[in-house]
């Protein structure tokens, strides 16, 4: 969204607020506002309000865990995205982002778990596959994260970050011919995708 167009939306939110402080909604609305132009500290601040006057709000919550993990304060994000899961455990968004912030702070067992777990859970999920597969290539695991792609394409066969991670692997090992094949068909589908075209550009010093 243009920082434009959410900074009126803050000042109407402010001015909402004025006859109306205790209103969590609004409160939550302007973190989520603070928290889009990445001012995580006033974020934070106002979606505690929020979620201190409406402890049973999910949505809040995960919105607050959102603002601590951005801020990097990731044991907060955690306890505020085990809460959430509390109530709503099949929240894939959760579940993927306190992935994230165990990997973070180097839960590596914890988080390989838990994006395996979002694979069994939302297995047509394309981005979940996804996901893991950047873990496991996060981890130096290759061979496994390509095939994790592999099946985030056959769910979504215009998922072209998969074809680009998966062309990447391939030219890290020299594979040039194969990488040139997945980038080929990444740009079938989006010819002006920044990465395929950086990376086209690149293997052409290796194939003639």
């Amino acid at each position: 969204m243009n920082e434009v167009i959410v900074e009126q939306k803050i000042d109407e939110i402010k001015k909402r607020l004025d006859s109306d402080p205790d209103n969590p909604e609004l409160l939550n609305d302007l973190g989520v506002g603070h928290f889009l132009l990445g001012r995580y500290a006033e974020s934070i601040s106002t979606l505690v309000k929020a979620v201190h006057l409406n402890a049973d709000n999910a949505s809040y919550r995960y919105n607050l865990a959102n603002s601590y993990s951005e801020a990097e304060k990731f044991d907060e994000a955690i306890d505020h995205y085990l809460k959430v899961l509390e109530s709503t455990p099949d929240h894939i968004p959760s579940i993927n982002n306190l992935a994230d912030c165990y990997e973070a702070i180097g839960e590596f067992k914890k988080s390989r778990e838990l994006f395996q777990y979002l694979t069994r859970i939302a297995s047509d999920n394309a981005l979940a596959h996804f996901n893991y597969g950047n873990f496991l290539l996060r981890g130096g695991d290759h061979i496994l994260a390509t095939k994790s792609y592999e099946k985030a394409i056959r769910l979504e066969p215009t998922f072209t970050d998969a074809f680009f991670n998966i062309s990447w692997i391939l030219f890290e090992v020299k594979a040039y011919q194969e990488s040139l094949d997945y980038i080929k068909k990444g740009l079938q589908i989006d010819p002006q995708h920044s990465d395929l075209k950086e990376l086209l550009s690149k293997i052409r010093n290796y194939i003639g």
